[in-house]
């Protein structure tokens, strides 16, 4: 914390520096016991010293206008480019990554919450606000530090939303698509009654059995006695 550390000067850039050189610090002295990948801490340091250059770089300059960049020149593709290019090690993404970089051990005090009290309580420094209102481009630094270490930029550093440009020709109305008709219910041809059984009509019958078979030959019907065989069984012989 600020209030503790043994000292911290009162310029802005000295001050950004000795923030981030002890977050250089911490991340690299805990990142070995943390078990960090070894390149992933090599890029963290490298990127946060460029931050430490970028930044004391921009505040020595004079304050001046914002101007439009003029367009630079069609970049052309290599003539054989690598059909499986090595994907880069690049830096995680998102809200406070570096906090959940390192989720477990003192680290996540020395390296994450010291950061944090600190860049905050260097946000509300008047110097700093004015050093922020003179030289704006200073918050393209900032922004990411913030995310970094999981806080929310303030407005002077905000990025400016751009204004919606109204179109010129305005387009045409959509023609709304015809709804395609309801299909209707296929148990609705049926009688369904209340006990779940269903009434069909010989037509309904046909139409799903197929039309009856054809009459059986009289020498194809099982043969069926004219008389009664019980009243002729006789048990035994007459007397």
């Amino acid at each position: 914390m600020i209030a503790n550390a043994p000292f911290m000067p009162a310029d802005p850039t000295e001050r950004f520096t000795v923030i981030f050189r002890a977050l250089q610090r911490s991340v690299a002295d805990n990142g070995y016991r943390l078990k960090i990948h070894g390149p992933l801490i090599v890029l963290i340091w490298n990127y946060l010293a460029g931050q430490i250059a970028r930044f004391a770089r921009i505040a020595s300059r004079p304050p001046q206008s914002p101007r439009t960049r003029a367009p630079g020149p069609v970049e052309r593709e290599p003539a054989n480019p690598n059909p499986n290019p090595k994907p880069p090690v690049t830096l995680p993404r998102g809200f406070a990554w570096l906090i959940r970089l390192l989720p477990n051990g003192p680290a996540t005090v020395v390296a994450g919450a010291a950061a944090r009290a600190d860049l905050q309580l260097f946000m509300e420094d008047p110097i700093v606000l004015e050093l922020l209102a003179t030289h704006p481009s200073l918050g393209r630094i900032l922004r990411p530090l913030h995310t970094m270490l999981g806080l929310r930029p303030p407005q002077i550093i905000k990025r400016p939303r751009k204004p919606r440009s109204e179109p010129t020709n305005p387009a045409t109305p959509r023609p709304k698509r015809p709804r395609p008709r309801r299909q209707p219910d296929f148990m609705a041809q049926y009688k369904v009654n209340p006990d779940g059984s269903i009434d069909f009509t010989p037509e309904q019958l046909r139409d799903i059995l197929g039309p009856p078979p054809p009459p059986v030959p009289p020498w194809h019907h099982p043969f069926v006695p004219s008389f009664d065989a019980k009243k002729m069984w006789r048990k035994g012989p007459r007397g």
